[in-house]
This record gives structure tokens, sequence and C-alpha cells, in this order.
């Protein structure tokens, strides 16, 4: 658990949790290998080589070698479990590649389309060390990769069983306006009948607001919305929301293609601890008029920190 409390750093000089930005520090100092450290046009990037490999973008920890599929498995997974058909498959985010090779063990899986606001991300995820993490995931024939920002996508002719959002948390306003009722109305467009979205919820220990907001802006949005969480051991307890406009239930499902990391009984997933649901009432939607997430954001930040 965090439980050791760094200086504050200069709230001018990240974007992310400070426990990463304390962390990606004490490993600077112990002169890791150093992959690549440069700019993009967006963000500061870091990939360094300790015992493991890790990114940093922005100084917030955004994957280690180590338990990445904890992460990437229990987002890609229950969804493309639960969806009563997966031939077209939309991920928002995650340009590093991992959740499209989670994706790809599907063999009734067509296409997918990986939108990634970051060229430079991209490029180096087609490039080792991470292209062998994520099994080359995006020369699959079946991946069509579009660099471009999110908000500018949707094509109207395409619909998608499954549709995965695995946007940077939100801790800032620009962020944040990706999480908005608005945006993700704009989103579930793309649905195909029966269709499901994921959408990644920051964690359920340190941030339930942040959690919670989600939740409930998919549900302003009319979709029937159900919540679920994973250990990831870089991250701690992390929060998930699945929503269709039909009903499901997670039931006794079992996932139908190899993975290392979750449950036979996927319904396991969903039984959040009292403390989680504790916190459900005290967050409300996020949208364009009210944009309250990133507040919530560092909100949660302070009480955790405070701890």
């Amino acid at each position: 658990m965090k439980k050791l409390i760094p200086k504050k750093p200069n709230s001018n000089q990240m974007r992310g949790d400070i426990w990463d930005q304390y962390t990606l520090k004490h490993l600077l100092q112990r002169k890791p290998k150093i992959i690549y450290k440069g700019k993009s046009r967006y963000q500061n990037i870091v990939l360094l080589e300790a015992r493991d490999v890790r990114m940093y973008l922005d100084k917030q920890l955004q994957f280690s070698s180590l338990d990445e599929r904890f992460y990437h498995e229990a987002l890609v997974h229950p969804a493309m479990t639960m969806s009563p058909s997966r031939r077209n498959v939309l991920i928002l985010g995650g340009g590093d590649g991992f959740a499209v090779r989670e994706v790809l063990k599907y063999k009734d899986v067509k296409t997918v389309d990986l939108v990634e606001l970051d060229p430079k991300i991209i490029n180096m995820a087609k490039r080792k060390p991470i292209s062998t993490l994520n099994h080359r995931s995006l020369f699959d024939k079946r991946v069509k990769v579009h660099k471009m920002d999110a908000k500018l996508f949707f094509p109207t002719s395409k619909s998608y069983q499954v549709i995965i959002v695995d946007f940077p948390d939100p801790s800032d306003k620009v962020i944040s306006k990706l999480y908005t009722k608005e945006f993700l109305q704009r989103v579930v467009k793309s649905l195909a009948p029966g269709g499901i979205v994921v959408i990644q919820s920051n964690s359920t220990e340190d941030m339930p607001r942040v959690y919670w907001s989600i939740h409930h802006t998919l549900k302003s949005i009319g979709m029937k919305t159900k919540s679920y969480n994973v250990y990831v051991p870089s991250f701690g307890d992390w929060g998930f929301q699945i929503a269709s406009f039909k009903n499901f239930i997670p039931g006794r499902k079992k996932v139908p293609v190899p993975n290392q990391t979750l449950p036979k009984n996927l319904s396991t997933l969903f039984k959040l601890p009292a403390e989680v649901l504790e916190s459900r009432n005290q967050a409300l939607p996020n949208s364009l008029k009210n944009l309250r997430l990133f507040k919530y954001y560092h909100l949660d930040q302070k009480v955790s920190v405070g701890r």
C-alpha cells in the first residue's frame, strides 16, 4: 500500500499521480537503462528498464512489464466475453498495443480500430522492447491504427460490438472532457445493437469519486452499467465500468481465451468491497456544463496522500 509520503511536488511540473512521480525520481537516481527520454507534441515520455520495462508519461506510470497483464486482461476480457458478437472492436487510447494484443486472441474478431492521439507512442509500440511485450499486435492485418484525437473519430458507416476506452486518468480539464456525457454519447452511437462499452475508471481505493462519477455518467445517458475492479500491483485496486443499452448479467462466465490473471468465474470481479460501495453516492455525473471529474481527481488525491 502507498504509505511513504514524499515532499509535495510543484503542481506546475506534473499532471499525474504524485506517487508515480516519487517512484520515477527514485528509479532515475538508481541510473536504470534509459531506452527513450524525450518529448512529443503532447507529453514528456520516459521509457526505462530496471528489473522491468516501464513507461512514464508526464511522470505518470503507464505500465510495468511485470504486471501490465493484470490491468489489460481485466480491461478487455469481461467485455469481450459478455458481448454476443465481437466482429468489430474499437479501442480509444491504448497506443502501447497491449489491449490490442488481448483483443486479437479472439479468432472471430475481424477488425480492430485503434485511435491514439500520440504518433510517437504508436512508433514506440512497434519497436522493441514494447513490440515484444505486445506480441507485435499493431502489425496484425486486422488492426488499423488511427493517429488522431478521439474527438475527431467516429465513422458513421461502421458499428462496433465492443468499444474499449483506455484514456489517461482525468487529472485536468482537457482529459476530463473525454469522460463527459456529451462525449460518451458520441462514443456509444457507434455501438452495434447489444454491444458493450468498457471504460478504465481509476482506483476504487484512492479515487472513489472519480470511479463513481464515470459510473453515473454512463447511467445518465441511459446505459445499463456494472462496476468491477481488480488488483494491479503497480496501481493497487483498479476499477472499470462496463455498460450496454441492453440488460446484461455478468453471470458465472469464463474467459474463452488464454489469460494469466483473471478468475475462472468473472462474476467475482463485480463483488465490490463494502467500503467502495459506500462512496457511490458521493459523486455526480460529469458533463461539459458541470465538468467536475478533474476536481474529484484532485480532491481524492489530497485525501489519499493524507492517509
